[in-house]
């Protein structure tokens, strides 16, 4: 079950980042936004992985928070939901993949985005806290 609930997410997050609705490359060449950055390592942020890994964060923490909050953590409910659905939807892991190809073009860039990723999730954990359902 925490397989099946992994492949979902896996596949939910998957679908998303093939949308690539947040890539600088999906936006048009006559756009006002459009830019002569692409290339650079401004290119190579995954903003649509962070807002996968932010919205994870933060449903997965109001879930634990709230009403998951009293259920056993072998519960199956929170093995499914939490760390097979939550598990497969966000990737730190190829998060990481993509600031080290940052990192390679600019090391500082590549430590700012490490770092914001890191606060995101610090910060979507906090705000899962603070929203969770009673």
């Amino acid at each position: 079950m925490v397989a099946l609930g992994g492949g979902v997410g896996t596949l939910l997050r998957d679908l998303l980042l093939r949308s690539n609705w947040l890539s600088a490359t999906a936006i048009p060449r006559g756009s006002a936004v459009y830019g002569s950055n692409i290339g650079s390592w401004t290119h190579q942020i995954p903003w649509m992985l962070l807002v996968i890994n932010f919205i994870g964060v933060l449903a997965a923490t109001a879930a634990l928070a709230g009403p998951l909050r009293h259920h056993d953590p072998n519960d199956l409910t929170r093995l499914v939901l939490v760390t097979g659905f939550f598990g497969g939807f966000t990737s730190y892991s190829s998060l990481f993949v993509a600031i080290a190809a940052i990192w390679h073009l600019s090391a500082p860039a590549g430590v700012g985005v490490l770092v914001g990723a890191v606060v995101s999730g610090g910060v979507a954990g906090w705000i899962g806290l603070k929203v969770r359902p009673r």
